[in-house]
């Protein structure tokens, strides 16, 4: 079983400038995503995809770790990570030589080795992909619609009538849902190469402890994941 890991760092970020270069724990954002991905000892081969050549050469630094300039196609604002992850899937080179691909947002730096480790033992042969994911805070049954001109609520908006309405707000009664959080997206390179998609097929999901899910786009968000790191996870 070999397996590939594609990790995508542009340099470029609007919302949070040069986010996975900022500093957290004594080292680089997209560093802690490519440790994880060397201590979980699954992956044959290990791509730093980037623009940027500062990103690049964090990975030159990383016994383990391949790094491959983006092209520009790819490192766009609107450039999609799942595109990337096909654009390199469907070199005949990586077909032939890795039975599964995965894919590591550095932006969930917490996601760590045993997680990735134990979402791989769940991608068995009569499954197509499995997708790391965090139950969500808040029931969504009790979620509401809003109508942006007249501020006029619905709570009607998931389920009808609304547990609002009824009375029936115990969240403990409540189905649990979850969303994906980045951590990782991993398939068969079959199934990939056949439905484009992680979410395509028959998927399993890893959930990750909740206290680790941090997906940083923002100022705040980084700042959030300092006080983390530095007061739950350590």
């Amino acid at each position: 079983m070999k397996g590939l890991a594609i990790v995508p760092a542009r340099g470029g970020s609007k919302r949070l400038p040069r986010k996975n270069l900022k500093m957290l724990g004594g080292k680089p954002l997209v560093q802690h995503t490519l440790d994880a991905a060397l201590d979980s000892n699954i992956f044959s081969k290990i791509i730093l995809t980037s623009d940027d050549e500062e990103i690049l050469e964090i990975g030159r630094g990383i016994e383990g770790i391949t790094v491959e300039k983006r092209d520009p196609e790819h490192a766009k604002d609107t450039a999609k990570a799942l595109d990337l992850v096909l654009s390199i899937v469907s070199r005949e080179e990586i077909q032939n030589e890795f039975d599964f691909v995965a894919l590591l947002l550095p932006t969930c730096p917490f996601r760590d080795a045993k997680d990735i480790s134990d979402g791989f033992k769940l991608l068995t042969t009569d499954f197509a992909s499995v997708v790391c994911i965090t139950e969500m805070g808040d029931p969504i049954q009790l979620s509401v619609g809003l109508d942006e001109d007249s501020k006029q609520i619905d709570p009607n908006v998931i389920l009808n009538p609304s547990p609002l309405i009824t009375g029936n707000t115990r969240s403990q009664d409540f189905q649990k849902y979850y969303r994906a959080n980045g951590g990782f997206y991993m398939s068969w390179t079959k199934s990939l190469l056949k439905n484009k998609n992680y979410f395509k097929g028959k998927v399993k999901g890893h959930a990750m402890d909740p206290r680790k899910m941090i997906d940083i786009d923002y100022e705040s968000d980084f700042k959030l994941a300092e006080f983390i790191y530095n007061n739950v996870l350590n």
